[in-house]
């Protein structure tokens, strides 16, 4: 809202230093003053509008998105959004909730971590995937935690995993079946663009 009032005071102080320029020059004529003032005040006024829609939008996906389920296990709270999502947006939804997406360092935190997406109402016995947060986006080959910068030590990847095919950079866990690839409760590289549900964690 400030923001709102903020370009719409602009637009009344550009618009007075553009008349008042004009004012000063002999050589324009009412009607050009009067249209490049119709031009800036919709120029603005569409920046506005943009801003106002985009606003309207955020506010609608958040009220329509189901509450996330929050399962703490072992000490640590783990929110799974019904819903899914790329790897980027993931890691901004989780950061919007003050969260980060959720780290796996060791056997204790990947097992804590199953058993609460085992537990949610994403979880098919078809086959579950989440977003952790790990990738190589920064280091190609070289998986780090985005939430907290270090180099990933602990890893139970797929046979054959990470891979790389298809431009795979961040990773996925879980229970699956691939054409060529068994997923049993372990990792696979995937493309970040792909949409997964996926697992946010308290910090």
């Amino acid at each position: 809202m400030k923001k709102v009032i903020a370009l719409i005071v602009l637009i009344f102080a550009v618009s007075s230093s553009m008349q008042y320029s004009f004012e000063e020059s002999e050589e324009l004529s009412e009607e050009s003053v009067n249209q490049a003032l119709r031009e800036q005040q919709q120029h603005l006024l569409s920046i506005i509008r943009n801003d106002y829609n985009k606003a309207l939008q955020i506010q609608v996906e958040v009220q329509t998105t189901q509450q996330p389920e929050v399962v703490p296990l072992s000490n640590i709270s783990y929110v799974i959004p019904y819903f899914t999502a790329n790897w980027h947006k993931s890691v901004e939804y989780c950061n919007y909730l003050g969260l980060r997406l959720a780290v796996i360092d060791s056997k204790e935190k990947e097992a804590s971590l199953y058993a609460a997406v085992n537990a949610s109402d994403v979880y098919s016995s078809g086959g579950t995937l989440v977003w952790v947060g790990a990738s190589d986006l920064a280091d190609e080959g070289n998986f780090h935690w985005h939430g907290t910068g270090r180099r990933v030590a602990y890893s139970n990847w797929a046979r054959r995993q990470p891979d790389n095919t298809f431009d795979e950079h961040c990773v996925e866990a879980g229970l699956h079946e691939y054409q060529t690839l068994s997923m049993k409760w372990q990792w696979n590289d995937r493309n970040c663009k792909a949409n997964r549900y996926f697992v946010c964690e308290g910090y």
